[in-house]
């Protein structure tokens, strides 16, 4: 029997073509949450070049996110601006890595030893 709000339950696709699995990340992406995304199934099962561009976007939406926040504290939180900064500063070069996987990827050049470890866990 075809019941489309039984299946939205058990992961199967809905009226608009994603499963209740594939919103989820959708919104870890959305929210920047890139250390999170490896434990998603459907992260999992995408291709490496999927895996970048998923990871490439949420990192994309961090910095965003940090971006507005970066420029409250500098006027009334100095000291913690700064850890901001450091953490901006780190996310631009994932971001970085990520572009250069992109890439590298599809031209089959892409290798373990060219990327640090951290960003190469989350991609292969």
């Amino acid at each position: 029997m075809n019941n489309p709000e039984a299946d939205k339950f058990h992961g199967e696709t809905g009226d608009q073509g994603f499963s209740e699995k594939e919103l989820d990340l959708d919104i870890e992406v959305r929210a920047g949450e890139w250390q999170n995304l490896k434990k998603f199934r459907t992260y999992q099962k995408r291709s490496r070049q999927g895996k970048i561009i998923a990871t490439y976007q949420a990192v994309s939406n961090r910095l965003n996110q940090l971006v507005g926040m970066y420029y409250k504290f500098v006027g009334t939180n100095p000291k913690q601006a700064k850890k901001m900064l450091d953490q901006l500063r780190k996310l631009r070069l994932i971001q970085e890595i990520l572009m250069n996987c992109l890439v590298w990827e599809p031209q089959g050049q892409l290798k373990k030893d060219m990327v640090p470890k951290e960003v190469w866990n989350l991609i292969e």
